[in-house]
């Protein structure tokens, strides 16, 4: 009878434990440790389960309830509190948490209230998730999550998290939330006891409150707790799958209305138009100056309004969206000319100083001003532009042997200059500017290439460190041109080619297992730079079947790096922007880390989704394309002309910039190295959402604001030049870059600017297609450059 007993008890301790450590329903599994947190939780699906992984270590798991007081954060212990319910007390304030399934997906209900006799008022109070976002290593980053997107709106908060497989983890709270947070890892220190900040993301926090000021579409009320005051949140974790079912998951078990526009950046005089999730929505579209637009709304199955409004003149658009008691919004633009977004460019070049350094990105402008010079001459200024980077180029070079006088294992800094030599030469013929590129490509592959055709520095491979091999198939394209009337440049052009083609081909064969410059992570550059490189070398092959192999090898790279990029945000200014995060600190001296998006590095996407539309076809891919260039083209004040650095995602930044310049150095002087901005007079601020303005018209020293220029070099290959036709699967054609009229099988088309002259057609039947007083059949089944 005892042994039975004690078998009863045994049996009841463990359907105990069991039943508070795995919340348990037919779609997920959630369970939670001994200490209060979430190990991980599982999505059950037929097609196979889905697991999103939880720190397990102390200091990130979670949720835990977190302050930040006096710049330190305090994170408390759980205990429990009934039922998968836990407490803790931190600074007065007790937090309590309840796991729960709430409307049927893993929710975590959170109750702060303030047990001290005056107001809280921390810097942050709230959540770390404990969603493990810590990328390291291959291949064990391919189950990690990125905190993609979040979003903050006056009465709701939603958000995603994705992993390099795709799948998508929504986050959504019907209460407000008042901002939220990431913690990056430290870096390195030069000189101690100064530390960079490193490339990797150890919580994403989820600030229930924060002080002000935040940005204005955030709830403005939540940066206290009074004495004895209470306030609870739900919060819940949505399996949304693929992307694309991103707003009906959250709206399916969330009521606040949600924003989607496909197409996001316009021309003035556009219609644009975009969806609205949400009942009986109100709905209104005002430009800066506060113009409100007429709309045109149709109501779609699913509580799904479509929306239209023509976009009359340049400018930012906001619309807001009210629907049930809660708001929304989002912003639209309508941009400049692709012409003047260059000739500002070309300014901004000269303007802000390129300055001879151990780092290319000091003076990334040239790019900008050969490519204006090409399409829109300006003689003054051209002459300023070619005779400063010819004596930036002869401070930099050993022009007797060509190679890099300094940082010569750097080769990044002599595969850019052999694109900026080339862009030189198109725009004013100098033979010497291709002999000299062509120079510098046999030192490049010469010194730096292993036997396994990997560009390397000292081992490390760099061939995906901005895009060495890119830069090399464009010398190899602008070398065979040339040898139509120098026949000698043949064979430069063909070693060229075959070296870049085998530095591809290593990229290939590494699958994913890439490697790049500084601190090892799943990085945006490293995988966007691998994917052009080879959807690059995809259009330059005649044979279909290795056309083939390096377009599925690119498409399955440029798939896993939308967990990086801002596919999904309402905003224009920010679509297609690559999520990085740790260049402040180098490009214009500013700290912590924070979301640089977009940065000129996001333009290396911009690239890849140009070169996907060209192999594939599949319209999706150009407009990504022309939504960046929208946001690019934003980087420059459209009232102003003013070129800015990047734009910051984050909410809520305590920052410190460096302010004072480095007296020891001119601009033309050569400087090395990452100065750290402790190193210089700073000024502490708060600031979120908003752009970043350049340094380089103040800074002496090396800063690396100049390589926003990146975004401009891509735009001058993917749009300046060209427009797209598509005939859609409804029948309908449409034009990107130009406007189409269709008259029975023919097609007439007109470019939206005269510098415009290839013409690209995807067209399911054919047509004949007329352009610049120009006729050709346009093929069936076809995408062609038609002119």
């Amino acid at each position: 009878m005892k042994k039975l007993l004690m078998t009863l008890l045994s049996a009841s301790c463990i359907l105990g434990a069991h039943s508070q450590n795995l919340l348990r329903t037919s779609q997920w599994d959630m369970s939670i440790s001994p200490k209060g947190c979430i190990e991980q939780i599982i999505f059950k699906s037929k097609k196979g389960n889905d697991t999103i992984p939880f720190f397990k270590d102390k200091e990130n798991s979670g949720p835990s309830f977190y302050t930040r007081i006096n710049n330190e954060n305090t994170i408390g212990q759980w205990t429990p509190d009934g039922m998968y319910s836990y407490q803790t007390e931190v600074n007065g304030v007790r937090c309590n948490i309840t796991y729960l399934s709430h409307r049927n997906v893993p929710s975590v209900k959170v109750k702060l209230t303030n047990c001290s006799p005056v107001p809280f008022q921390p810097q942050k109070a709230g959540l770390k998730t404990g969603i493990d976002t810590y990328m390291d290593k291959y291949p064990d980053w391919f189950g990690k999550y990125f905190p993609t997107l979040m979003r903050n709106e006056k009465t709701h908060f939603y958000g995603y998290l994705q992993n390099p497989k795709e799948h998508t983890l929504a986050i959504v709270s019907e209460q407000p939330i008042a901002s939220w947070s990431v913690d990056f890892n430290l870096g390195y220190q030069d000189p101690a006891p100064l530390w960079f900040m490193g490339h990797r993301i150890e919580s994403l926090n989820l600030d229930l409150l924060n002080r002000l000021p935040l940005p204005d579409r955030h709830p403005q009320h939540l940066y206290e707790l009074k004495q004895g005051e209470s306030k609870e949140w739900i919060i819940s974790f949505v399996n949304a799958g693929k992307l694309e079912n991103l707003e009906n998951a959250i709206t399916e078990i969330a009521d606040i209305p949600m924003l989607y526009a496909e197409q996001i950046s316009y021309r003035p005089g556009d219609e644009a138009s975009f969806a609205v999730f949400g009942k009986n929505p109100e709905i209104s579209i005002t430009d800066d100056k506060g113009k409100v637009s007429p709309i045109l709304s149709k109501e779609t199955k699913g509580n799904k309004t479509i929306v239209r409004s023509k976009l009359p003149e340049t400018g930012l658009y906001t619309v807001k969206v009210a629907s049930n008691g809660k708001v929304a919004e989002a912003i639209l633009d309508a941009h400049h000319t692709w012409q003047w977004t260059f000739e500002k460019a070309r300014q901004n070049a000269l303007k802000y100083h390129q300055k001879p350094t151990s780092h290319a990105e000091s003076w990334y402008g040239f790019y900008s001003a050969f490519i204006a010079a090409k399409y829109f001459p300006n003689a003054k200024e051209d002459k300023e532009a070619r005779e400063y980077f010819d004596l930036l180029f002869n401070k930099l070079h050993d022009t007797r042997k060509m190679e890099p006088l300094y940082h010569a294992s750097r080769i990044q800094n002599t595969s850019t200059t052999i694109g900026m030599l080339i862009d030189k030469y198109e725009a004013y013929g100098q033979k010497d500017d291709l002999a000299n590129a062509t120079k510098l490509g046999d030192w490049l592959m010469d010194s730096w290439q292993r036997e396994d055709g990997a560009y390397h520095n000292h081992g490390v491979i760099y061939t995906s460190v901005i895009y060495v091999a890119k830069s090399m198939l464009e010398l190899s394209i602008a070398e065979e041109e040339a040898a139509q009337k120098d026949p000698s440049l043949k064979a430069a052009a063909t070693r060229h080619y075959e070296s870049a083609k085998k530095a591809i081909d290593q990229l290939v064969a590494s699958q994913g297992d890439f490697e790049t410059e500084g601190e090892m992570t799943f990085e945006d550059g490293m995988i966007s730079c691998s994917a052009l490189q080879i959807g690059m070398l995809a259009l330059m092959q005649k044979d279909e079947a290795a056309r083939k192999h390096y377009t599925d090898a690119m498409l399955d790279v440029l798939n896993s790096h939308s967990c990086l990029t801002q596919l999904r945000v309402p905003d224009a200014r920010r679509r297609q922007g690559t999520m990085r995060y740790w260049e402040a600190q180098y490009d214009v001296f500013l700290l912590p880390n924070m979301f640089n998006s977009p940065h000129g590095w996001s333009a290396w996407r911009a690239y890849a989704t140009y070169y996907a539309y060209l192999l594939t076809g599949e319209e999706k891919w150009l407009m990504q394309t022309f939504n960046a260039m929208g946001a690019f083209a934003n980087l420059i004040d459209y009232q102003t002309g003013d070129l800015r650095w990047a734009f910051v995602v984050d909410p809520y930044i305590e920052a410190e910039q460096a302010c004072s310049a480095d007296s020891k150095y001119t601009f033309s002087d050569p400087s090395f190295g990452n100065p750290h901005p402790q190193l210089y007079d700073t000024r502490h601020f708060i600031f979120g959402e908003r752009y970043v303005n350049m340094i380089s018209d103040w800074q002496t020293i090396n800063s690396q604001d100049n390589d926003v220029h990146e975004v401009f070099k891509c735009m001058g290959e993917a749009v300046l030049t060209n427009a797209f036709v598509i005939e859609r699967p409804d029948g309908s054609v449409i034009g990107y870059n130009c406007k189409v009229k269709k008259n029975g099988n023919t097609l007439s088309v007109t470019p939206d600017e005269k510098q415009i002259n290839r013409l690209h057609c995807n067209l399911k039947q054919e047509y004949k297609v007329e352009f610049k007083g120009n006729k050709k059949q346009g093929k069936a089944g076809k995408a062609e450059w038609l002119f």
